[in-house]
């Protein structure tokens, strides 16, 4: 799936890892990392979520990004 996606949305999804993925800054083994797919899906869902709020590819993003995976991964929690 990344080969057809933008550069600059790979490396934001990229940055977001950095933080959240395996061996990223949050990776403290307390909680599942975060997988690139779903970051991927919490960069389009930010996007929709937020058309209002300007996206800059910044740490703000990548909070409203982390938020954003957290409410799938619990629609997911419930529904399984």
């Amino acid at each position: 799936m990344k080969s057809y996606l933008p550069t600059d949305v790979i490396e934001f999804i990229d940055y977001c890892m950095d933080f959240y993925g395996p061996g990223g800054i949050y990776d403290d083994g307390r909680h599942q990392p975060m997988t690139w797919d779903e970051a991927y899906l919490g960069y389009l869902m930010r996007l929709v979520s937020r058309p209002d709020f300007p996206f800059d590819g910044d740490t703000c993003d990548r909070e409203m990004v982390c938020q954003c995976v957290m409410e799938l991964r619990d629609q997911q929690e419930l529904t399984a």
